[in-house]
């Protein structure tokens, strides 16, 4: 059994990483989503083999970011996830088309010589801005 947790976690891992998250706090989030209970930074820290200012480090990132919790147990403070990943995705997709469109509306201020060499570009630049669009819209309706 211990194996496939491994395995879920390694998965966990990756989805993370995929959106954007360093190794470390794709660790953390691994861990901490696996954990039936909140942690001490101590305990993520011996879990992902990474130094403890390391981790106190990613986990005050995380809760920076509006992703994680920090809550005073006892004389320890423990560590759990605040933010669904549903969340996580629609805010690096919303980051990811603001830079799609700044990208757009600089390439329209170029001159047009260099506007024609990015011509294939800008096509698929605008496809890409068009589905994360209809996808914001379908989201705004779910």
């Amino acid at each position: 059994m211990k194996e496939e947790i491994k395995s879920v976690e390694e998965n966990i891992r990756l989805i993370f990483k995929h959106w954007g998250f360093g190794e470390i706090c794709s660790s953390i989030y691994a861990v901490l989503s696996l954990s039936d209970r909140p942690l001490t930074a101590k305990e993520i820290s011996e879990h992902i083999d990474y130094a403890y200012t390391s981790t106190i480090n990613a986990l005050n990132k995380g809760i920076e970011l509006g992703h994680l919790r920090k809550l005073r147990q006892g004389r320890k403070n423990v560590y759990y996830i605040d933010s669904d990943l549903s969340d996580i995705i629609k805010e690096k997709l919303s980051q990811f088309l603001e830079i799609l469109e700044e990208t757009e509306k600089s390439i329209k201020q170029l001159d047009e010589r260099h506007r024609e060499r990015l011509e294939n570009f800008l096509k698929t630049l605008g496809s890409a801005i068009q589905f994360l669009k209809k996808l914001e819209k379908t989201e705004a309706k779910a």
